[in-house]
C-alpha cells in the first residue's frame, strides 16, 4: 500500500511545479511588454521635445536677425541716411512684423539699469531726455527743485549734454550738412521768431504750444520781456508795476506772467455772445377780429476786443456761426455794426461806440446862394461792462452795468439810457474762435 500511495503523490507534485513555472513565465512577459511600450512613448515625447526645442532655436534666429537689422537701419538713420535705412527696415518688419515694439520694450529694460548709460554717447536728444529722467536728485545728491522753470534752468546748465546752448541737437557732428539747426540760433533771433509767435493780436496759447516742445523752448516761453509787452499792451498806461497794484487787488504778482493770468482783462482770441429772446404779440387778422398771433424773437449780440484798444459790437439775427466771421475782419463796414474804443479800470471795462448816418446822399446844401458843408447827426453808444468769471474760465463773461445812447442833432446832445433787465440784456460769455488769429501781422512791440 505504501508503494501504492508514493507512486500516486508524484504526478499531483509535477502538475503544482508546472502551472507555477508557467505563471512566472507570463508575469515576466507581461513586465516585459509594460517596459517595452515605456520606452516607446518615452522615445517619442523625447523626439516631440527635441522638434519643440529646434523649433524655439529656430523663432530665436529669426528674432535676432531681425533685431539685428533693425538696429542697423536705426544707425544708418541716425547718420542721416534715411533712404538707405528703409531697405533694413522692410526686411526686419518681412521677418518680425512687431520688431519696433519688441526692440523698443527691450530699450527700455536696458534703460531701467546701468547699461542705459551709454546712450550718453549717441547724438540723439531723445537718448539724452531719457538719462535725464533715469537720473535720481535724491541718490544722487543734488537738490530737490519745486519749480519747474529753476529745473530746467538746472538741466540746461550740464555741459556734456547742451555744450552751453538752449537746444540740444540732434545732428550727429561727424556728419556733414550745409543746413543750420535751430539749436545753432542766436537768442536774440530765438526771440524775435517768438514775438512773431505771439503777434500784435495777443495769441498767447501759441505761446504756450512752443513751451511744451522742450525745456530750452519753456525757458524762452517764461522771458519777462515778452510778458511785460503782453501787459503793456491789455492794460496801456494803467498796467502799474509788479509791486504797486490796483486798489481792489490784494494780491501781489510774482511775474508778469502772473499778472496776466490772475488779473482781470478781456479775452481776444474769440468774441463775447448774448442771446435775447422775448415774445411780441402781432396784429389782428382783419378775417378774424378774434385771433391775434404770437411772435417768438430772437437775436444775437456779438463784442469783440482787440489788443489795441478796439472794439467792434454787432447786434443780428444770424447765428454764431455765421455772426462770428463777420467780425473776422476789422476793417469790414456793415450797417449794422458799431466801431469804437475801450478802456479797462480793474474789473470795469469802458465801451464807446459810434455809428454815424447822414440825412441825405447830398454832401453839400445851399443857403441864401452860399454852399455849406451838410451837417452830420451822430450817435454815441456808451456802455459799461463788469469783468466775472465762470465755473471753467476766468474773465469768461461780461455783466451790464451802464448803457447810455446820446444823440447829436442840430448842436444839441440828447442822452437815453437803457432799463438794464437781465431779460433784456443777458450777460455776454465767451467763445473762442479760432480763425481769427490765424494769421500774424505784425510782431509784439
Amino acid at each position: 500500500m505504501s508503494d501504492v500511495d508514493s507512486d500516486g503523490d508524484q504526478p499531483g507534485r509535477e502538475t503544482g511545479t508546472n502551472a507555477l513555472d508557467e505563471f512566472r513565465e507570463n508575469w515576466q512577459r507581461e513586465l516585459q511588454e509594460h517596459i517595452n511600450t515605456g520606452s516607446n512613448s518615452r522615445s517619442e515625447a523625447g523626439d516631440r521635445l527635441t522638434a519643440a526645442n529646434s523649433n524655439l532655436s529656430e523663432a530665436d534666429l529669426l528674432q535676432a536677425k531681425a533685431e539685428s537689422l533693425y538696429q542697423t537701419a536705426v544707425q544708418l538713420e541716425q547718420r542721416g541716411k534715411v533712404y538707405d535705412a528703409l531697405p533694413f527696415y522692410r526686411k526686419a518688419t518681412q521677418i518680425v512684423p512687431d520688431i519696433e515694439f519688441r526692440f523698443y520694450e527691450q530699450q527700455k529694460q536696458l534703460l531701467s539699469g546701468d547699461v542705459g548709460k551709454k546712450y550718453l554717447n549717441l547724438a540723439n536728444d531723445l537718448a539724452k531726455q531719457l538719462d535725464l529722467g533715469q537720473q535720481d536728485a535724491t541718490q544722487s545728491g543734488e537738490e530737490v527743485v519745486d519749480n519747474l522753470y529753476d529745473k530746467f534752468q538746472n538741466d540746461l546748465r550740464q555741459e556734456n549734454i547742451y555744450n552751453g546752448k538752449m537746444i540740444a541737437s540732434s545732428r550727429d557732428a561727424n556728419v556733414l550738412t550745409t543746413g543750420l539747426h535751430f539749436a545753432d540760433l542766436p537768442p536774440e533771433i530765438v526771440m524775435r521768431i517768438l514775438r512773431w509767435v505771439v503777434s500784435a493780436q495777443l495769441d498767447m496759447r501759441s505761446l504756450e504750444q512752443c513751451a511744451a516742445v522742450c525745456k530750452g523752448f519753456y525757458v524762452y516761453a517764461r522771458d519777462e520781456e515778452l510778458w511785460r509787452l503782453a501787459c503793456v499792451k491789455v492794460w496801456g498806461h494803467n498796467v502799474g508795476t509788479l509791486e504797486a497794484q490796483d486798489s481792489d487787488v490784494s494780491n501781489v504778482y510774482h511775474s508778469w506772467r502772473d499778472m496776466f493770468i490772475r488779473r482781470e482783462r478781456v479775452l481776444f482770441n474769440g468774441c463775447y455772445i448774448s442771446k435775447t429772446t422775448y415774445l411780441r404779440m402781432g396784429e389782428n387778422s382783419f378775417q378774424d377780429q378774434f385771433y391775434r398771433p404770437v411772435q417768438l424773437v430772437e437775436y444775437y449780440r456779438y463784442i469783440r476786443f482787440m489788443p489795441d484798444g478796439k472794439v467792434l459790437m454787432m447786434t443780428t439775427a444770424d447765428e454764431p456761426a455765421q455772426g462770428v466771421s463777420k467780425l473776422k475782419h476789422v476793417h469790414n463796414v456793415r450797417s449794422e455794426m458799431l466801431r469804437g474804443r475801450y478802456r479797462l479800470f480793474g474789473s470795469t471795462v469802458t465801451l464807446v461806440l459810434q455809428k454815424s448816418q447822414t440825412r441825405g446822399p447830398a454832401h453839400l446844401r445851399q443857403r441864401r446862394g452860399s454852399i455849406m458843408p451838410l451837417e452830420e447827426d451822430s450817435s454815441q453808444f456808451l456802455i459799461e461792462l463788469r469783468i466775472a468769471g465762470s465755473s471753467k474760465r476766468r474773465c469768461a463773461q461780461l455783466v451790464w452795468s451802464h448803457y447810455t445812447l446820446v444823440q447829436k442833432r442840430n448842436k444839441v446832445d440828447i442822452s437815453s439810457e437803457f432799463d438794464l433787465t437781465e431779460a433784456k440784456y443777458p450777460p455776454l460769455r465767451f467763445s473762442t474762435v479760432k480763425s481769427y488769429h490765424l494769421d500774424a501781422d505784425a510782431p509784439l512791440a
